[in-house]
């Protein structure tokens, strides 16, 4: 595949407090050192300050502090293009999801993993490894997915053996490959929701998708309003591939009411 590595690349969006916190610390350092004790506070300024920690009052009017997740839903993604198959920017695709995931306003909220040529093997390692909440594959597809060098796709009924035993942390499922509504309705009973294609998607459509897709989900959406956002795309860039992009959810599950994170 012209221009794609076969590395593993990870990008942590950065936030404005991880870059100002060795200032503050360093200040903090300088001002415990000008005012030491030789064997600490004495008992009753301790205690002093112990109440004073204990006690700080609230913000202002209520005001709350800058949201900060408890932790980031990792997004996997996973590509595979065998040799023997037809070409697909991938990487291309991989480069527009990071960029806009980069300018959205959750960027804290996700950590996008990209991983390249991935084989049975590779892909049961990276779903150990990441726990993610959204697999997302991009390649080639049928009657399953076709990952690297593999003599066949591998079924809906493998593919949710190994996101079940591997990730039980997933939850959602986005299959950008041709014919790949199969699968999705296979594995919608595994997860809360499964984005698959229910016909051939072009490049250019499958990296418009899933550009819209992430970007509505940076921007706190609802998964099944990331779904509409991404097939409006399509429309208003009159792609002829607008009705291909299926939604399968868990009985019970509303897409519309499912958000990422949970706390929005």
């Amino acid at each position: 595949m012209t221009g794609q590595s076969n590395g593993n690349h990870a990008c942590v969006f950065p936030r404005q407090r991880d870059v100002e916190r060795p200032a503050i610390a360093a200040a903090g350092a300088t001002a415990r050192g000008a005012g030491r004790f030789l064997d600490g506070p004495p008992s009753g300024m301790r205690a002093r300050l112990a109440r004073a920690s204990r006690s700080r009052s609230p913000s202002p009017h209520g005001a709350r502090s800058p949201r900060r997740p408890a932790s980031r839903h990792i997004i996997l993604f996973l590509a595979a293009n065998p040799s023997d198959s037809t070409h697909l920017a991938l990487n291309a695709e991989c480069a527009a999801i990071e960029h806009e995931l980069r300018m959205t306003l959750g960027r804290d909220d996700f950590e996008f993993r990209s991983k390249w040529a991935v084989n049975i093997d590779d892909m049961m390692r990276h779903l150990n490894e990441c726990q993610p909440t959204i697999v997302h594959f991009s390649g080639h597809g049928r009657a399953g997915i076709q990952l690297q060098d593999e003599c066949q796709c591998v079924n809906a009924h493998a593919l949710a053996q190994m996101i079940a035993s591997a990730a039980p942390s997933t939850r959602v499922v986005v299959l950008n490959a041709c014919f790949s509504d199969v699968v999705a309705e296979s594995l919608r009973n595994l997860v809360d929701c499964v984005v698959g294609m229910n016909g051939a998607i072009s490049d250019d459509a499958a990296r418009s998708f899933a550009v819209g897709f992430y970007r509505a989900l940076g921007n706190w959406r609802s998964v099944g309003n990331a779904i509409a956002q991404a097939i409006a795309t399509l429309a208003a860039k009159r792609l002829p591939d607008e009705h291909i992009p299926v939604c399968r959810t868990r009985d019970g599950v509303n897409a519309d009411q499912l958000f990422l994170p949970d706390s929005r």
